[in-house]
């Protein structure tokens, strides 16, 4: 399945990068806050070699009780901090995307999300300007409809602001069809994480283990003219191989 990215954490590096090498996979590398703050990373040496026999990768940042368009400044910028820190490690390595997410629910901010809105273009604004040769996509999680992130990408009106795509944060909060979602946003998506759940819980299962409709979904991504990248995140070993036989068919 060359072409495929697949999502892993960087604990898990040293234990599952051979196997992905072994399929031709490429990779979406996660470094959680925790490990930024313990350097050296000593196994991102790996994924340098990997990169040099034609492996390509892109970048998850951090996103644990971050929030982007905060109403409290300083956790604003303690956002902005963490995220810079992320990107600075990532720019070695020259990813073609950085994964970051909007941190933005209906519960949190009920009736301001014009603020919300507001911040976050400052947030993400400064996030560009400091590294001009970056491009991210933010992903949907808790959004139960598209209308926010849509808001924010258009008003980022940056070709490196775009949009990655999760079915499975989609099929737990989502209020909307798949099409209507996709009509809304396929224009911007640049990237696809692909895992399975059955509607209730993020249980990032394998492709065909829940009942997500991936054939709608491939149906539509063959009418764009630009195709995003494709990444899979089953949490198993055994997830992602069934991932890849799924596709394969």
């Amino acid at each position: 399945m060359g072409g495929v990215h697949v999502h892993i954490q960087y604990r898990y590096l040293d234990a599952h990068l051979p196997l992905l090498l072994e399929r031709d996979c490429n990779i979406e590398l996660f470094i959680p806050a925790s490990i930024l703050d313990n350097p050296p990373l000593t196994e991102l040496r790996h994924v340098e070699k990997a990169l040099g026999n034609g492996m390509h990768l892109t970048w998850h940042a951090p996103f644990m009780d971050l929030s982007p368009g905060g109403v409290d400044e300083k956790i604003r910028q303690i956002t902005v901090g963490r995220i810079k820190q992320s990107i600075k490690e990532s720019l070695p390595f020259n990813p073609e995307l950085i994964v970051v997410h909007p941190g933005y629910d209906d519960y949190r901010f009920n009736e301001q999300e014009d603020k919300w809105l507001k911040n976050s273009l400052n947030t993400w604004g400064e996030v560009l300007a400091e590294f001009p040769h970056v491009n991210l996509a933010i992903e949907n999680v808790f959004e139960s409809r598209p209308d926010t992130i849509e808001r924010l990408i258009g008003e980022m009106d940056s070709t490196r602001f775009r949009y990655c795509f999760d079915t499975g944060h989609f099929n737990v909060f989502s209020n909307i069809s798949l099409m209507d979602w996709l009509k809304c946003l396929g224009p911007y998506i640049a990237e696809v994480h692909l895992h399975d759940n059955h509607g209730r819980t993020d249980e990032h299962l394998g492709l065909g283990e829940g009942n997500f409709n991936f054939d709608n979904l491939f149906g539509f991504l063959k009418t764009l003219t630009k195709q995003p990248v494709i990444t899979l995140e089953a949490h198993t070993k055994e997830g992602v191989l069934r991932s890849l036989e799924y596709l394969k068919k």
